[in-house]
């Protein structure tokens, strides 16, 4: 597959992931923890809830409260504003595989891991969920190809990069440590 054919489907299935992404965004009413999300991290101000129970009772790490609270500040608490959001960085998973397929093979397996980032149901669900998931799913790939990046560069700009990364998927969602831990040991074996 030659490299304008490749980048000319991965711009395609952008364009399909991020339509199946917002069809219907805002059809359905808020769901019980989308609900929880617009009342408890987005609503009150943000050190009220990280000084509340509400970490205790969704436990969650705190730049996935500091995220939604932002983007709420910004848009609104309609369902399509906060839904917007997962949505969004969702779809930039879609080109994110693309380049993580290729660097793990070929433009080819790019290419595949692209279109199922796009049209996967569980994908395209969590990025219609005013949740955090979406958002890390899609972090957590950036930064799994930042390390296979630093790997092959071995400069400090790329280990910082994936540092970055590592550490705000981390604190995006607290089951990225396990994905790190993992990677980590692939890169201490590797090395």
């Amino acid at each position: 597959m030659t490299r304008n054919r490749a980048l000319a489907a991965v711009a395609l299935l952008t364009l399909l992931g991020f339509a199946l992404r917002i069809y219907a965004l805002d059809r359905v009413p808020f769901r019980g923890d989308e609900a929880f999300t617009v009342l408890n991290w987005i609503t009150p101000p943000l050190a009220d809830t990280l000084a509340s129970d509400v970490p205790t009772r969704d436990p969650q790490p705190p730049l996935a409260y500091a995220v939604f609270w932002g983007w709420g500040q910004l848009t609104g608490t309609s369902e399509l504003a906060v839904r917007l959001l997962p949505a969004l960085v969702g779809t930039l998973g879609i080109p994110l595989l693309y380049a993580l397929g290729t660097r793990l093979h070929s433009r080819y397996l790019g290419t595949l891991a692209a279109l199922l980032w796009a049209a996967h149901p569980y994908l395209v669900w969590h990025a219609q969920d005013a949740r955090n998931y979406a958002l890390w799913a899609t972090l957590s790939a950036a930064a799994l190809w930042l390390a296979l990046r630093a790997l092959a560069r071995q400069r400090r700009r790329d280990w910082s990069l994936y540092v970055l990364a590592a550490v705000a998927a981390a604190y995006l969602y607290y089951l990225e440590l396990f994905v790190l831990v993992a990677l980590n040991l692939f890169v201490l074996a590797a090395h």
